[in-house]
């Protein structure tokens, strides 16, 4: 597939080959981040609604198959956003927070918060039309999807409910409640493994995740990479959703500590920021006034306008790809042949690389490892090494450009991100 847009962009490649795994062999399994307490493969470290949907999409379990399912995903997302805004904010508005909503799903790529994005806008529209129990059922499907978000989601409609929803709950508890036991009962049973292993993972993974220091609130909230002052962004919306409703003051705490408290676990936000901005846009101007109706329409822009910068700076990295390497999954294979015939023997890879071997071709390893890396004949390893990790190579001097026009070789560098498709031939890191 020449245009795969978004890149696997960070660790979303992860999902994303649990996913194309998933669709070729019908285990939730990845090499990358080995949480399995069993020593295993086992996708285990995270809910599995995210790739199975992504896995169910794919025609022919290919990448492009796989970048047409993420396309489902994003498409359905929009035309949902635009719809439920549009019908009382026009087509215009309907149309800015449609592009808000797809640059932040383009900016998480596979990770399950695009996903998750599609079930809290369709919870919303749910809510307000006063479906109780379509609502309740769609909510807790986040919890096979994005635990988190279903958190934050439970909290921020809880805080901004009102007597009439709390007496719909009331009434109708009869016909949700046993509706929802045996949606989760049916899951529970469906689910692949153990489900102690999968709360071992999760338990795993806070931790992990707690623990991390690879990035700044500086970077992650205010330059944030394709989808710019994402952090001032999300601020100044949860500021106007408190000056509209005091009591989601209450949303602090755990906003602290699910995402600002380690930057880097940002797109835990990435729903309830969409869910917030709604929540805003809902309000009709006849219970707001003209003034409050102006300003917020006034945010709703300066959003907007972050996000098509973001989507622009996206696509300005993929085109490089595209321009530089062509097709770049082929590339990459081609490439990867190459060094074989002149006896070199890849070892660590980019994580995108599981996008083209099967599982058991990697050793369980957070940097990806091939199997077929040679123990004893050193001079023959080599790492495919992406750019940003190149950065961290202290014998990144000797490594090779990979072949390509050298007049664009700077594309791939310019942002922060691993998502780029380009890598470099490296002498092997050792010891391994």
């Amino acid at each position: 597939m020449t245009i795969q847009f978004p890149a696997p962009l960070g660790d979303s490649v992860l999902f994303a080959s649990v996913a194309h795994y998933h669709c070729a062999t019908g285990r939730f399994e990845t090499p990358i981040f080995p949480l399995d307490p069993s020593g295993a493969y086992r996708y285990v470290w995270h809910a599995i609604g995210h790739p199975a949907l992504l896995s169910w999409l794919n025609p022919d379990c290919s990448n492009a198959g796989g970048f047409f399912a993420l396309s489902v995903v994003l498409a359905s997302t929009f035309a949902l956003a635009y719809l439920v805004v549009a019908r009382q904010r026009g087509a215009v508005a309907g149309l800015l927070f449609a592009a808000v909503v797809f640059a932040l799903q383009a900016k998480q790529g596979f990770r399950p918060e695009s996903t998750a994005v599609l079930l809290v806008l369709g919870a919303e529209w749910l809510r307000h039309a006063g479906k109780t129990t379509p609502w309740l059922l769609v909510a807790g499907l986040l919890a096979w999807t994005q635990p988190t978000t279903l958190i934050l989601y439970a909290a921020f409609a809880a805080l901004s409910s009102d007597a009439a929803l709390r007496q719909r709950l009331a009434t109708t508890a009869l016909q949700w409640l046993p509706l929802s036991i045996a949606l989760h009962l049916t899951l529970w049973w469906a689910y692949p493994y153990p489900i102690a292993d999968l709360l071992q993972g999760l338990s795993a993974q806070g931790r992990i995740f707690a623990q991390r220091d690879d990035g700044s609130v500086f970077n992650y909230l205010v330059r944030s990479d394709f989808f710019p002052l994402f952090g001032l962004a999300f601020a100044a919306v949860y500021g106007g959703s408190v000056w509209r409703r005091w009591p989601l003051l209450g949303l602090l705490p755990l906003l602290w500590y699910v995402g600002f408290r380690v930057p880097a676990t940002y797109y835990n936000l990435v729903p309830l920021f969409v869910v917030l901005l709604l929540d805003l846009l809902r309000a009709r101007r006849s219970e707001t006034g003209p003034a409050e109706h102006g300003r917020r329409m006034a945010l709703l822009c300066g959003v907007a306008l972050l996000a098509c910068a973001g989507l622009i700076q996206s696509t300005l990295r993929d085109a490089g790809s595209w321009l530089q390497y062509g097709s770049s999954m082929a590339s990459a294979i081609s490439h990867e042949r190459r060094l074989a015939e002149q006896g070199l023997v890849a070892c660590t890879v980019p994580p995108w690389f599981t996008l083209m071997h099967p599982a058991a071709d990697f050793l369980p390893s957070h940097v990806p490892t091939l199997r077929a890396c040679p123990t004893a004949a050193e001079s023959s390893r080599r790492d495919l090494v992406h750019a940003v990790a190149l950065r961290r190579r202290t014998d990144a001097v000797a490594c090779e450009a990979r072949a390509g026009d050298p007049g664009r070789a700077w594309i791939p560098h310019v942002f922060q991100s691993d998502s780029g498709y380009s890598f470099s031939v490296c002498p092997a890191a050792l010891p391994r």
